[in-house]
């Protein structure tokens, strides 16, 4: 099998609102990916329902280190995302995107420590409408 470089791994919301523009958006930005897709996001590593949650999506994630050899992880969240309670819990965007930004630097952190040879970068998406744009 060829290695492909520059491989990234990504951690994307199942949510349908948002996937179907992110995807191209991280293409274009980052190139070809391994995609793990699980509802909540980064959730599952800061405050998963269940700390199986956890354990399965770090499994996953040193699945795809193991077998394809990603240079860095993708962490995404987006604004409005329902695991999370949805925009309705915030008072403003601006503190729903400060949320969300602690939110991955904590599932940053976590991963970081698992993973230490591990490139890390964190992408926030917002939801305005039908339109989905990083931050």
């Amino acid at each position: 099998m060829n290695q492909i470089k520059n491989l990234s791994l990504v951690l994307l919301c199942i949510d349908y609102r948002f996937w179907p523009q992110a995807l191209p958006i991280l293409k274009e930005k980052y190139g070809d990916f391994d995609l793990i897709e699980i509802a909540g996001s980064s959730k599952n590593i800061t405050s998963p329902l269940e700390e199986e949650d956890r354990i399965t999506l770090l499994e996953n994630i040193g699945l795809s280190i193991k077998l394809h050899h990603p240079h860095k992880l993708i962490l995404t969240n987006h604004t409005d995302c329902r695991a999370y309670g949805g925009s309705k819990k915030f008072k403003s965007q601006n503190q729903e995107i400060e949320f969300h930004e602690e939110e991955l630097k904590k599932a940053k952190l976590t991963i970081f420590k698992k993973f230490p040879n591990l490139s890390i970068e964190t992408e926030l998406f917002t939801l305005n409408g039908d339109k989905v744009q990083l931050v």
